[in-house]
């Protein structure tokens, strides 16, 4: 079965190519744009919907062929077919120029089409794709509350997804007392609840919808923190299926307790990231953790987080902290609180040339080694990464 995705304002020249594809059942369209989508929705398209080849409609070339060179920038070989009422013979060299060998023009000839269609067969088995890759998950789990759990999370994501360039998602999971949507000043986007609530009808166009934005940063904040009595795994699944198609890497921040949403989450996690501070009761905590981690087969994922380091003397040494939880550290991050509360007060997040920046920058790294941080900006005042969620600029389907 071939798959393919139509791109064409022209509808009654879409009606005529459905009327043609009639006699090709083994040609399905399993998306139609009715106007120019930008990049982005279309390769989010193209990730989840995992289309052969593209159909596309040339009356507008000023708007194509830009279009067109993205994609054979990102998507070499990815197979174009141009569709129009006619051809211009000054057009044909320019759509080769952008990769398309292809041309269906109106009105359509079931040979024509039989043809192209086997041009297509024919040129993905010679260039077959690459099979989409599945979008890490890395879940953070707090030794208790008030270790400083979300703030790595947040800023890990930050960081993934503003100096690394990644597409990444930050999951607040903390269902019963999650602060991502407060401190992220997320406005009417949607929770995890709300995506499980949707999950049977999910698919690319409502994520957009119902997914908040933080600069660059995708997130799903935990909800009005008053949790459903019963989560549905099964649709736990399925969020994490269209998500993991979307995303390079995704941060899930949990609570404390290993309740079954967050043993699930864990289970399909590349990484598990045990935070705790240098105190004993957290360390206590932390050791607690690991064991029952441990009964779960979970124990060879977790990596230890040690946040608020001090270096004053009387402190517990790294070999201490490792010999209490029963786990060596991974990285430390710097005990900053003048430095985090000056960016609270500023509005503006925290520097990445400070050691507590640095530690979260290399942590993230860590995530995405293929990818190099980007040269430092301007910082942007921190209430701008949190403001506007592409919720508030859309018809809100997934509150019907």
């Amino acid at each position: 079965m071939l798959r393919s995705i139509l791109i064409s304002p022209d509808e009654p020249l879409n009606l005529e190519l459905a009327t043609a594809l009639a006699d090709f059942p083994e040609l399905e369209v399993v998306r139609v744009f009715s106007s120019y989508p930008d990049l982005d929705d279309l390769l989010r398209t193209i990730r989840v919907r995992k289309p052969d080849f593209l159909f596309l409609c040339i009356e507008e070339f000023s708007q194509v062929g830009a279009l067109a060179a993205q994609i054979d920038d990102l998507l070499p070989d990815f197979p174009i077919v141009a569709l129009g009422r006619h051809l211009e013979v000054d057009v044909m060299p320019k759509l080769m120029h952008l990769g398309i060998r292809e041309y269906l023009t109106s009105p359509i000839e079931p040979a024509e089409l039989a043809r192209i269609v086997a041009s297509v067969q024919r040129l993905i088995q010679k260039h077959p794709l690459r099979p989409a890759t599945l979008g890490d998950l890395y879940t953070f789990l707090p030794a208790k509350p008030g270790v400083g759990c979300s703030t790595i999370a947040a800023s890990t994501s930050c960081a993934l997804a503003e100096d690394l360039g990644a597409r990444a998602l930050l999951i607040d999971c903390d269902i019963a007392a999650g602060p991502v949507k407060f401190l992220l000043k997320l406005g009417s986007s949607a929770s995890i609840v709300d995506a499980l609530t949707h999950a049977l009808n999910l698919d690319e166009d409502l994520w957009a919808q119902m997914v908040g934005r933080w600069h660059k940063l995708d997130v799903l904040h935990a909800g009005e923190l008053a949790p459903p009595p019963n989560i549905d795994l099964p649709s736990l699944q399925s969020v994490l299926s269209l998500v993991r198609s979307q995303y390079e890497v995704i941060c899930a921040d949990l609570p404390s307790s290993l309740d079954p949403l967050s043993i699930t989450l864990m289970r399909e996690s590349r990484r598990i990231f045990l935070v705790t501070t240098p105190e004993i009761v957290p360390l206590h905590f932390a050791a607690e953790r690991m064991r029952s981690l441990n009964k779960l087969g979970l124990d060879e994922r977790v990596n230890l987080l040690l946040n608020r380091k001090t270096g004053r003397k009387g402190g517990m040494s790294d070999a201490e902290v490792a010999r209490l939880v029963g786990l060596p550290i991974t990285v430390t991050f710097s005990n900053d609180y003048d430095g985090v509360g000056k960016s609270i007060l500023d509005a503006s997040p925290v520097s990445r040339d400070t050691p507590l920046g640095q530690s979260i920058l290399n942590l993230a790294h860590s995530l995405v080694p293929h990818l190099q941080p980007k040269a430092s900006s301007k910082q942007r005042k921190f209430l701008e990464f949190f403001h506007v969620s592409r919720s508030e600029e859309m018809e809100e389907a997934w509150k019907d």
